[in-house]
Order: C-alpha cells, then sequence, then structure tokens
C-alpha cells in the first residue's frame, strides 16, 4: 500500500491519493482523489504501508504536528518503507524575495511561495525547509536519507527527500523525547513563560499521534 497524501489535481498510478473533499477548496474544482479525507484524521495498522509521499502539503502543518505526523508515518510504514517529501526550498527563494536583482512579480512569488497562497484555511505555510533541515528532521524521526535534490517550477525553488525506514524500533516513549529535544531549539530561553511554550507544542504533539 502506497499513500500519496495532499493530491490535489495530481494523480498517482499505483497509489491510494488522498485529499480534503472539494468543501474545503476554494479554486480546486475537480478531485482526482482515490479517498476524501482530513490526512490529520488518517489512521493505519503499524507496519502495513510500503510508502508515504506528499508534495507541497508537509510545509502546511505547524512544527507540532509535523513532529506528530513523522512519528505516525514512521510507525505505519513497513520496514525499509520510503518516505517521499517535497517542500519550497526556503533558502534559494528567499533569496530571491531579498535580491535586488529580482523584480517585483519575482518577489512576490518568492514570498507566496514562503508563506502560502492563503486562499484557504489551509493554504498558508508554517515552516521555510532547506535541503539540510528536512534531511536532519526525518532523519530524527528514524529514517536514512536516500537522497536530496532541488528542482525549480514556474520561478519557484523547491526542495526533494527521500528516506528510508531504518530497521530500528523507535517507541512513542522514544518519539516523544526526539520531539521535545527539538522543539526546544525553537525556544528564546530557559524562562518560564518558554517552558510554559514547550509544554503547549508537547501537547499539541501528543494530540495527534495516531491512537
Amino acid at each position: 500500500m502506497k499513500l500519496h497524501l495532499g493530491c490535489g489535481q495530481r494523480y498517482f498510478e499505483g497509489y491510494i491519493n488522498i485529499d480534503y473533499p472539494l468543501s474545503e477548496h476554494s479554486v480546486q474544482k475537480k478531485s482526482v482523489a482515490d479517498q476524501l479525507a482530513n490526512l490529520l484524521e488518517l489512521n493505519y495498522a503499524d507496519g502495513t504501508v510500503e510508502e508515504v509521499r506528499l508534495h507541497h502539503v508537509f510545509e502546511h502543518f505547524s512544527r507540532p504536528v509535523t513532529c506528530a505526523l513523522l512519528s505516525n508515518w514512521y510507525s505505519w510504514l513497513q520496514p525499509n518503507g520510503i518516505l517521499h517529501i517535497e517542500v519550497p526550498d526556503f533558502e534559494r527563494t528567499g533569496k530571491a524575495a531579498l535580491s535586488i536583482f529580482s523584480n517585483r512579480k519575482k518577489r512576490g512569488v518568492a514570498l507566496r511561495h514562503i508563506f502560502g497562497s492563503q486562499e484557504a484555511h489551509w493554504a498558508v505555510h508554517f515552516e521555510g525547509h532547506t535541503p539540510k533541515s528536512l534531511a536532519r528532521f526525518i532523519s530524527l524521526y528514524g529514517f536514512e536519507v536516500n537522497k536530496i535534490s532541488r528542482n525549480s517550477w514556474m520561478g519557484t525553488y523547491n526542495v526533494e527527500v527521500i528516506g528510508r525506514k531504518k530497521n530500528n524500533s523507535l517507541t512513542k516513549n522514544d518519539f516523544l523525547k526526539i520531539t521535545e529535544n527539538y522543539l526546544s531549539d525553537f525556544l528564546v530561553d530557559e524562562s518560564e513563560t518558554e517552558n510554559f511554550l514547550l509544554e503547549t507544542w508537547m501537547d499539541i504533539y501528543r494530540n495527534h499521534l495516531q491512537k
């Protein structure tokens, strides 16, 4: 079983193509999805999925939620299962947005690629990924990075990472520690307020873990 999450109007043969129903889209008028669902509500038995694939979807979720998604996907995937993610390249896109050689149109496209198209409640980007940061992120959650590549399309810049689930068996407790350590990097200091913020992020993470 191979999953193509957030398929939009791009259909991949050999995959279960999954997307929001059209009622959640404001621009898209046709669905090619095999299954209509909220991606955060999907639930699969451990070790039953061969591949999880998503293009320009991962950046639409907040940091705690992406941590939970990686934890869930690791559980779903078979040993040596594939995780295939493509997102905007924050590094190259940021340079395009800030370059003195970019015209107004190019800066506008770059800013849209960083912050999202914003025509629907989900069409906002929560994180900026680079090849290095995305590879490190998925490796924290038990994936060995096999391929990192960059591409461009219609004036936008993207990064694609393919990882393979390692055979080591990470538990939910392992993921809790991994997530807390990862999210701690985003704290300003060790103050009571910042520690409460970390606890709040961890609550969000736990609420999105597959039960």
